[in-house]
């Protein structure tokens, strides 16, 4: 503010404090201040005086100086000691204490000016118009002073929240990422490892052990390329890049399969600074991956043998059977058998079956015809498929026309491993008694054809009693986890043999099996 406001700006009239103990000198002081447009506060003595000051906010103080009691001087003395008062300008009016010493009091006592009678009324309000500015003026630049500093208040406590905000969240950020399982890494434009989080010891290494190493260290020679091309692939303008790498743990040996999330870190003119990397280890779920793959091809695989077998027992059954009722019992003796032998594979890759329930399963309904003796012998899931059919087909003569078929015939299993034998191999045995005599049919059929497929060192007799069947089997192939694992030649041999060679004759017997 350069000049005076006019009246119609100036805002609210300032308090004038007229100290005086003659009223007449005061009604003077009214009329000739009046067109100032001031309040006028009279007060006819000190002590008066310092009632209105402790009630107003007095803007100026026009005091005589001689006064009975307290003078002039005296008052003047006592405003400047109060903190409060210390500040209001203060003129002196006399008529009598005019001299060059009298002044020098005044001036001495705290007075701004020190006017004599007899009083010019325009240097008088001059005078006064003069301070009633500054006092306006000092008003003004209090409330900008005050406002300014509410607002410096407002700013710095937004700013002190900010702070704490930002303190805050940096301390989720840190918290966030010291805990993280993902490895969050910063890189210079070089390369060169500027932090890391704890998750860095999956690869045997602490954060302090690898600052301002390179990248290079870390990865296999071929796979520094990648990186490059990525680094390039942002300073042209990619936000971030998603890629796959590999890590090497910290002895050099094991690597990890990780998934990377990168992108630039840029100052605030936005020149590249270094890279910001989150990288995920996805070892686990590659490899899953790759089982998956494996149990798939594998799934299709027995599925794939699966079919070969029950195409070769429906098409060899049907070509040997003399109606269709005959066909069909021998179609779904064998499906059932191979069925049961399947549960046993499904079981899973490390699982088997002991042999007491592959014949327990097969011959069920004749436990008191059956004594089986032989050591507990678990076998192969993959085996177990191949030996349940071999033992349904055993099974399925003696019942119709062997020891099963008659109230007074009985069958003796026995079973044990010689560990004589390079590799050691299980003795199996199945031995007829007190059944219809048998003879050799002369030509094989089906069911022959199905054993010598899946056993080859085997011998059979044919007696009074009934059937003779021993065989040797190579504990290895007994142990085979899948079908085809360490005996393949039981699907090709079976395909080979039986379901390309249709034309041979079915006889009634054990080895000509319908």
């Amino acid at each position: 503010m350069d000049r005076l406001p006019d009246e119609g700006q100036r805002g609210e009239p300032a308090n004038i404090l007229l100290v005086d103990d003659t009223p007449a000198k005061l009604l003077t002081y009214e009329v000739v201040l009046a067109e100032l447009g001031e309040q006028l506060l009279p007060a006819t003595s000190v002590n008066e005086a310092l009632a209105i000051l402790l009630k107003e906010d007095v803007a100026l103080i026009l005091t005589d100086v001689s006064m009975p009691g307290t003078d002039g001087f005296s008052f003047a003395t006592m405003v400047r000691e109060h903190p409060r008062f210390r500040n209001i300008p203060i003129i002196f009016v006399s008529a009598i204490a005019d001299t060059e010493p009298d002044k020098l009091k005044g001036y001495a006592s705290g007075a701004v000016d020190y006017v004599t009678a007899p009083i010019n009324p325009e240097l008088l309000r001059a005078k006064i118009r003069v301070f009633m500015e500054l006092y306006r003026k000092q008003r003004e630049l209090q409330a900008l002073r005050k406002d300014l500093e509410q607002r410096v208040a407002m700013r710095t406590a937004e700013l002190e929240q900010s702070a704490r905000r930002l303190a805050l969240s940096e301390e989720r950020y840190r918290t966030l990422v010291e805990s993280a399982n993902d490895i969050v890494a910063t890189f210079d434009l070089d390369m060169c490892l500027t932090s890391v989080n704890p998750a860095i010891a999956l690869l045997g290494y602490r954060p302090e052990d690898l600052m301002g190493r390179s990248l290079a260290d870390f990865i296999p020679p071929d796979q520094f390329a990648i990186h490059q091309d990525m680094l390039a692939r942002k300073l042209n303008g990619d936000t971030s890049t998603r890629y796959e790498m590999e890590l090497l743990a910290k002895d050099k040996q094991r690597r990890f399969i990780l998934e990377v999330s990168s992108k630039l870190m840029t100052d605030d003119d936005g020149r590249p600074l270094g890279i910001h990397a989150i990288a995920r280890d996805v070892t686990q779920r590659k490899e899953s991956e790759v089982q998956k793959e494996v149990l798939i091809h594998e799934l299709q695989h027995r599925t794939k043998n699966l079919l070969a077998v029950v195409q070769s027992i429906v098409v060899n059954t049907l070509s040997r059977s003399s109606d269709c009722q005959v066909a069909r019992e021998a179609i779904m003796g064998r499906l059932h058998a191979l069925a049961r032998a399947q549960e046993f594979v499904a079981s899973g890759p490390i699982s088997g079956v002991p042999i007491r329930e592959l014949i327990n399963a097969e011959l069920s309904g004749f436990t008191q015809q059956v004594a089986a003796r032989g050591k507990d012998f678990v076998v192969g899931g993959g085996f177990a498929q191949q030996l349940a059919l071999v033992i349904h087909e055993l099974a399925t003569n003696a019942s119709k026309y062997g020891s099963l078929s008659c109230p007074e015939g009985y069958l003796s299993i026995d079973w044990d491993v010689d560990t004589s034998t390079t590799p050691p191999s299980l003795c199996f045995s199945w031995r007829e008694f007190g059944g219809p005599p048998s003879e050799n049919p002369g030509r094989e059929g089906f069911g022959t054809q199905l054993i010598a497929a899946i056993i080859r060192d085997a011998t059979r007799s044919f007696t009074d009693d009934g059937i003779e069947f021993i065989a040797r089997i190579p504990v290895p192939d007994l142990l085979q986890k899948t079908p085809t694992e360490t005996h393949p030649s039981f699907t090709e041999a079976y395909a080979q043999k039986v379901v390309m060679n249709p034309e041979a004759e079915a006889s009634n017997r054990m080895l000509s099996m319908k």
